[in-house]
């Protein structure tokens, strides 16, 4: 029986939980078990609904209590089968040293496996997280990632500049000096995730639709990072990963959802109809 049989690709998703929406782990965790991978989810905050609709119930995991929870998950054996660590959403800025720590022992368990950030800051111009956590991820969680999924705002406010098109994207990028994926980057006909790494640069674009459900970049992320755990090239995982994004998106768009209809969509999640080409970037 082959390892992947025995022991599939494994990541340890360190996310926001939303009872009500399809947003961090709530939307992580569904796509990446549907291609075939191993998720821990490790919640930073745990709430009711989106903040955007009104109080969200519940909060941040405090940070004594998420220490505990990393000690239980240090505790019960796992972190030697951990492919990647995925963070997302920080509830706290105290946070931020107890997930690195985390990371640590991860890699000392399993020197290959790798920290994935996802710096959830804002989109659309707007900073939605707090000046404290804002620090605390740029400053720490970014710094220490071996790679970085940032929307262009997010890529913006990392690197301080402002990122209006692609070549914005790219040079930003290019400045962050390791592999980064960048979402929403608009052009005159679509919108389209830029791929920055040492062996180059591929651009993967499809067709601009009219609205986006939320958690659209925590599911590109995801279906990112399984696509590269299970083996495939990057640009391929690119591709695969817009495109499926690109079917849920337009699936959830027709039946007039607020929220990313992922069981109803999941088949596209590991085929998608649209399948855009990853075109490198001289």
């Amino acid at each position: 029986m082959s390892d992947f049989l025995t022991r599939p690709p494994t990541v340890l998703s360190i996310q926001s939980q939303v009872v009500t929406a399809r947003v961090g782990n709530s939307v992580a965790a569904f796509a990446m078990e549907r291609l075939g991978v191993r998720v821990l989810q490790l919640p930073t905050a745990l709430l009711g609904r989106r903040p955007d609709r009104g109080a969200p119930g519940g909060g941040p995991i405090p940070a004594a209590r998420f220490a505990t929870l990393v000690e239980a998950l240090a505790a019960d054996d796992v972190l030697a089968d951990v492919d990647a660590v995925l963070t997302g959403y920080v509830g706290a800025a105290d946070q931020a040293p107890l997930v690195l720590d985390l990371v640590e022992h991860v890699k000392a368990s399993n020197p290959k496996a790798l920290f994935v950030c996802d710096p959830v800051l804002g989109d659309d111009g707007r900073t939605y997280v707090d000046k404290t956590v804002a620090d605390a991820v740029v400053q720490s969680l970014v710094q220490r990632a071996d790679w970085l999924t940032p929307n262009a705002y997010e890529l913006g406010v990392i690197t301080g500049r402002t990122i209006e098109t692609l070549d914005d994207a790219r040079h930003a990028a290019r400045r962050l000096g390791k592999p980064t994926l960048v979402s929403s980057i608009r052009t005159a006909t679509g919108i389209g995730n830029l791929l920055s790494a040492s062996g180059g640069e591929w651009f993967c674009e499809t067709p601009r639709l009219p609205r986006a459900p939320k958690g659209t970049g925590d599911l590109l992320s995801a279906l990112f990072v399984a696509r590269r755990v299970r083996g495939e090239a990057p640009a391929v995982a690119l591709e695969g990963a817009s495109g499926s994004l690109y079917d849920v998106i337009v699936r959830s768009l027709a039946a007039d959802s607020d929220d990313l209809l992922l069981p109803q969509a999941q088949d596209v999640l590991t085929d998608p109809v649209t399948w855009p080409r990853a075109r490198p970037l001289e």
